[in-house]
């Protein structure tokens, strides 16, 4: 099984009065995930499904990850800012015949779920990373093996 792991985009700073579900991706952050789009279909990432926080700048993010790649995503609840492995794993049990499963999410969650599922002392998930952990058989803590870690300085400027 394999699991992928994207930082949501830059969404700049909260403004005052704003609620933070409401944040979008800056006119930089679309950028530069629209400049990795020619790297991740390289790497021909093809999930089962893409599940979503439902924040409006994850929301993008996954939207312009399913732009470049295909499929449609999937919003869950469980993937707010705050969650554990545990709340990615019941999200993910909704869908029982996926085998390659992409989150899109927020920090520090997603560092520490990949951390806790590889067994890695830390892994830092900057604002539009992508990470692959790879599994033999059930994803659980310490049986993951990362696979790869895209930073978004490796992402071609301006695409």
């Amino acid at each position: 099984m394999i699991l992928y792991f994207l930082r949501h985009g830059d969404a700049g700073t909260q403004a005052s009065g704003m609620a933070d579900d409401e944040r979008l991706l800056t006119d930089d952050g679309i950028a530069a995930l629209r400049s990795a789009a020619p790297l991740w279909r390289r790497l021909n990432l093809r999930p089962d499904v893409v599940l979503t926080s439902p924040l409006a700048r994850a929301r993008q993010t996954a939207d312009l990850f399913c732009e470049a790649i295909g499929g449609e995503p999937i919003a869950d609840d469980g993937l707010r800012p705050g969650a554990s492995w545990g709340n990615l794993a019941r999200a993910m049990s909704v869908h029982p015949d996926a085998r390659r499963v992409l989150f899109v999410g927020h920090e520090p969650d997603l560092s520490s779920a990949i951390a806790e599922l590889s067994g890695a002392g830390s892994v830092r998930m900057r604002k539009g990373s992508l990470a692959c952990l790879e599994f033999y058989g059930v994803p659980e803590p310490g049986a993951g093996e990362i696979a790869w870690l895209l930073d978004p300085d490796l992402y071609p400027e301006g695409g």
